[in-house]
């Protein structure tokens, strides 16, 4: 059966009428196209076998679909000295984490891609994320002491102008905040102890990107020693055996192909 929209239809009926279905002779980025349309309404886990893999399912996913709804969950990059790179990973994965912690309250069809390295990695309990998490609205009424104390205790760093996640700046009646929840930096514009204007910008040209009513502000969280497995809270299925099993599976269709260069399910 070639790949088109009446056959993904199919195999949306035939997933939704059993626990398991498998899929044989897809390849590349064919699978994620499949994928995308055959997906159920709610939050679908997607393990590679390695990280390069699951960068590529990500970006695939990203071209294939509306909306923010996917999610890469990288390793927390422990062991790798600060960088661009080193906090890229750990606002990746923060973000990932607070979508799969919040999903019961705000339902809807996701993707998690991931990889075993990083599920291997402990990750702080619900509990504990909810406690680092500073939830800040329009009209709150905060004094500069209490934000900067409060980043302070949850390790970010003060300086004179944020240029990435972990570090606050403070100007004038202006709170500069890098949140590891976000991919751009939050200004907090104060009137007294009120936040008058919450906006995101870019950190190198200092222009406003977006406006927000309420923003999370969020430590990172890839350091946390105490937690549990991401596996457990994922409710995964599948042993360790299974995964070979897969894997093995999965490379073994990479050289696999018909005559005619078509793709089947």
């Amino acid at each position: 059966m070639l790949i088109s929209r009446s056959s993904c239809e199919i195999l949306r009926k035939k997933a939704a009428s059993c626990k398991e279905t498998y899929c044989r002779g897809l390849f590349l980025s064919a699978r994620w196209f499949v994928l995308s349309q055959v997906a159920a309404d709610e939050m679908n886990v997607i393990v590679m076998p390695d990280r390069e893999s699951a960068e590529y399912c990500a970006s695939d996913l990203y071209s294939l679909t509306e909306g923010d709804i996917v999610f890469f969950l990288p390793h927390s990059g422990r062991g790798v000295e600060r960088s661009n790179y080193k906090s890229s990973l750990g606002v990746q994965r923060t973000t990932a984490l607070g979508k799969i912690l919040e999903y019961d309250s705000t339902p809807g069809r996701c993707f998690i891609v991931t990889y075993p390295e990083a599920l291997e990695e402990d990750v702080p309990t619900a509990g504990k994320i909810g406690e680092s998490v500073l939830k800040v609205s329009r009209g709150d009424e905060l004094s500069f002491d209490f934000i900067r104390d409060t980043l302070f205790s949850k390790g970010f760093e003060k300086v004179d102008f944020v240029s990435s996640p972990g570090q606050f700046s403070i100007r004038g009646s202006i709170i500069d905040v890098f949140s590891y929840s976000y991919n751009y930096p939050f200004r907090l514009s104060f009137f007294g102890d009120e936040i008058e204007n919450i906006h995101s910008f870019d950190c190198n040209t200092q222009l406003s990107r977006e406006e927000h009513e309420s923003i999370d502000i969020i430590p990172d969280l890839t350091g946390e020693g105490e937690g549990e497995k991401l596996k457990a809270d994922l409710k995964s299925e599948q042993t360790d055996a299974e995964y070979a099993e897969l894997n093995a599976e999965h490379k073994k269709q990479q050289h696999q192909a018909d005559g005619n260069g078509h793709y089947h399910i």
